[in-house]
């Protein structure tokens, strides 16, 4: 795992970077009595701001909004294909792939014999790409690999929950990627070997607008396919939103983050609109895991 990036982006996002103003605040102090006084004043300020949902909606919103999931219609208007479906605007060049990006591991779950499984936040992607599965009849492409030197990728647990649980069809494991530039050169090479440059992508919809990049810039063209849309709380919970708590401030750190990352990938060139040639992964259906 990269540790520079990580420390960067804990120093920057909610909350570290709430502590690392406390403790300039604290330097403060020893400086100047007033110095300290105004520097508290602004820490809880950042604080309560960084912590009301309606802060973290307002950076969210530009990310989320970046698509929509794809507006499907029917391949044909009768015969066999009148059962499947594809994106009104793609019609005639339809994606033949769904490629779902991992996001996250449930280790040692003790429901699951204390085996690793999907996290949360990869559960959402799988389901939904496994509804798009139903609906399109495509084959879906599971990246994810290993980034904390953990024996078994992502993308075998993807895998097994995928077909043992959603029944449905994965076609290709990309077990290599250790983020989303690499999800997206290593899915193009497997790709390619299938003669595909056109994809649906399923990530989170906070997540796409820098997951497109990336795979378009690898050379695929995009059809996003969105899910997990944060909203706003309404009716009687609408006051939730102007209140500090710490879902708000996870929501924010996340906006943070996220927008942290799509400048890291300007500042390192590691997005280029000459994909560099990518290494070759280990591209098979591969047998269900022993350790889910």
């Amino acid at each position: 795992m990269d540790m520079g990036p990580r420390l960067i982006e804990m120093l920057l996002t909610p909350p570290g970077a709430i502590i690392v103003l406390l403790f300039l605040t604290f330097l403060g102090y020893l400086r100047n009595y007033w110095l300290g006084t105004a520097m508290l004043v602004f820490s809880t300020f950042a604080l309560v701001a960084l912590s009301v949902p309606l802060t973290a909606h307002w950076l969210l919103h530009d990310l989320q909004s970046y698509a929509k999931p794809p507006e499907l219609v029917p391949l044909a208007e009768r015969g066999p294909q009148a059962s499947l479906f594809a994106p009104k605007k793609d019609l005639h060049d339809p994606p033949g792939a769904i490629v779902v990006l991992g996001a996250n591991r449930y280790p040692d779950a003790p429901e699951y014999n204390f085996e690793d499984t999907v996290g949360a936040l990869g559960l959402e992607r799988i389901r939904y790409a496994a509804a798009l599965q139903r609906k399109t009849g495509v084959p879906i492409l599971v990246s994810g690999g290993a980034p904390g030197g953990e024996t078994t990728a992502e993308a075998d647990h993807m895998k097994a929950v995928l077909t043992d649980e959603f029944k449905a069809n994965v076609k290709w494991l990309e077990r290599q990627s250790r983020n989303t530039a690499e999800n997206a050169r290593f899915s193009q090479a497997m790709l390619a070997d299938a003669k595909i440059n056109h994809v649906y992508l399923v990530t989170h919809a906070w997540h796409m607008r820098r997951a497109a990049r990336a795979f378009e810039s690898a050379g695929l063209k995009v059809t996003p396919a969105p899910t997990g849309f944060i909203s706003q709380e309404r009716n009687t919970r609408l006051a939730n939103n102007y209140l500090p708590s710490a879902w708000g401030l996870y929501l924010t750190g996340l906006a943070i983050r996220e927008r942290l990352a799509f400048a890291w990938y300007d500042m390192k060139s590691e997005i280029t609109t000459t994909p560099e040639k990518p290494v070759q992964p280990t591209a098979a259906p591969a047998a269900t895991p022993a350790k889910r």
